[in-house]
């Protein structure tokens, strides 16, 4: 399987909609997730996300952002 990277091809709405389908990345451990999303074109992408926080002041936010995404067959 030859896997390149593509994450510059995938729109914003769908990585989006991927992180918000991944669990609450305030309660889960993992610091790496991934989901899978259909491109228009007929690509199939696999987008690896990170689990990162935000600190300020007292505030900690925790968030998940795309790190990777390698088309799948």
């Amino acid at each position: 399987m030859m896997s390149e990277s593509v994450l510059s091809l995938i729109p914003g709405e769908l990585i989006s909609a991927a992180a918000k389908a991944l669990p609450d990345p305030e309660r889960d451990t993992e610091a790496f997730r991934e989901a899978n999303v259909e491109v228009p074109g007929g690509i199939k992408a696999r987008i690896r996300f990170e689990r990162f926080q935000f600190r300020r002041g007292r505030v900690t936010r925790w968030f998940w952002t795309p790190y990777s995404a390698r088309r799948i067959d």
